[in-house]
């Protein structure tokens, strides 16, 4: 790790253990700063970014602090693996960093005129430090933040400012708090049976619904600037596009079992089970790591062959002719705190592709059934039995180069039963005993 001295303004090499404390600084970039390259030739004093260099040691010297980063000059850009290593563990040194300063080029506070305070603050809240997607991760990885307008003035830190910067930032005001200084949690009005949304953990869903308004300069940032806030890394690829938010997703799901990652929605009606891009999570800010029903199913995992994605419990909308498949998180809605679902619509045949994309869908008023391995009814249907599995290919369309597959494996103790969770011919209900079980597993499998 590259700092500044807060007083010569020289750089020096640090690593792991032995890294001093430092502040830090955060804000937008200029079309004139002061680079690592410009400190090596010595030209920086030539650049007006400069002057914020030198006002943050100014202020972190007077703080106590002998060194500083920041991110225009402490990092050698030209070198692809520095910047590489850089990004990947941003998150971390603005955790470990003793005071994060927040430099707002476009706010005057004018604190010692008070007719003035209400526009000052309304300036705060409208500057655009806080539609950058790089700054969400400067906010919420350091312990101590403070706000600082263009001339250095304070305005405020995290914990003062914790109302307003939820508001502006919807984000729930208790991942702004330290643990100690958390408020109780109300329940929502949109549902009657809601048991409130903070969790210790916020889900991936309501991550994800942090970054959906904001911006980069390059489409690929939009989904490297998220890295440490899924705490994933993996390596940059300028020029992938989108396919970047496409991979971290995927290294999310290599990470966690949190079924939120698929909860999102989009302008069209169906599509594929990954995000295009955080927008998709725009309103996913109160989906909750678990639902009031737990699906109990293995874990979901990236192979070589695409998404798995087990089944447990599922439902068939006769009249929709849609399969209904039962995530393990929740939402609250007119209708209640339930489950979220995904819907897939049959394209020909055994051709299935997501559908019901632009509205989250939730468990409500479907006949669901549980897999054989629990106790109670389930919709089963004898086949012949003519090998472990079956596959299935779909459609492929415009949001890209995308196949979807469904897979059914099944192992039979004494005869080969297929526990069919698309009932569509003349369905039994039978009950399952521990001594008479038969091993479930269904598959969605994407690509």
């Amino acid at each position: 790790m590259r700092l500044l001295n807060t007083e010569s303004l020289q750089f020096r090499e640090f690593f792991d253990h032995h890294i001093p404390s430092y502040a830090i600084l955060s804000h937008r970039w200029g079309s004139d700063e002061a680079t690592f390259q410009d400190f090596e030739q010595g030209g920086q004093q030539s650049r007006g970014g400069f002057r914020k260099i030198r006002g943050c040691c100014k202020l972190a010297k007077q703080q106590g602090h002998e060194w500083a980063w920041i991110d225009t000059c402490c990092i050698d850009k030209k070198s692809s693996a520095e910047l590489t290593e850089a990004i990947n563990s941003m998150y971390k040194w603005y955790r470990s960093a003793q005071v994060c300063h927040v430099y707002m080029t476009d706010v005057l506070w004018e604190k010692h005129v008070p007719s003035m305070l209400q526009v000052s603050m309304e300036r705060f809240c409208g500057s655009s430090w806080w539609t950058r997607g790089w700054t969400l991760q400067e906010l919420l990885a350091p312990r101590h933040v403070e706000f600082y307008d263009q001339r250095w003035q304070y305005i405020g830190n995290k914990q003062s400012l914790a109302e307003e910067i939820s508001e502006i930032t919807e984000i729930d005001v208790n991942y702004l708090l330290p643990r100690g200084a958390q408020k109780s949690h109300e329940p929502c009005i949109k549902a009657w049976n809601c048991r409130g949304h903070h969790e210790p953990e916020p889900s991936v869903a309501m991550r994800m619904s942090w970054a959906a308004k904001r911006t980069t300069s390059r489409i690929e940032d939009m989904a490297y600037c998220l890295l440490g806030i899924f705490g994933v890394n993996m390596p940059l690829l300028y020029g992938e596009g989108e396919k970047a938010f496409s991979r971290l997703q995927e290294e999310i799901i290599r990470q966690s079992s949190d079924d939120s990652i698929f909860a999102w929605r989009s302008k069209l009606d169906w599509g594929s089970v990954l995000a295009i891009r955080p927008m998709n999570f725009h309103r996913s800010g109160h989906v909750c790591r678990r639902g009031p029903v737990q699906t109990h199913r293995r874990p979901y995992a990236i192979t070589n062959q695409g998404l798995d994605l087990p089944i447990t419990w599922r439902a068939w909308d006769s009249k929709s002719e849609e399969l209904k498949v039962l995530l393990d998180c929740g939402i609250c809605g007119p209708q209640g705190f339930h489950n979220i679902v995904l819907c897939f619509e049959s394209l020909s045949g055994h051709s299935w592709f997501r559908v019901r994309t632009s509205e989250i869908q939730t468990m409500e008023h479907d006949i669901w059934y549980k897999p054989p391995d629990q106790p109670g009814p389930i919709s089963t249907m004898k086949t012949d039995y003519t090998t472990s599995n079956e596959e299935i290919q779909t459609k492929d369309g415009p949001l890209g180069e995308m196949r979807e597959r469904i897979m059914v494996e099944t192992q039979a103790n004494d005869e080969p039963d297929i526990y069919d969770w698309n009932p569509r011919p003349t369905r039994s209900s039978t009950t399952t005993s521990s001594s008479s079980r038969t091993s479930f597993s269904a598959l969605l499998r994407f690509r």
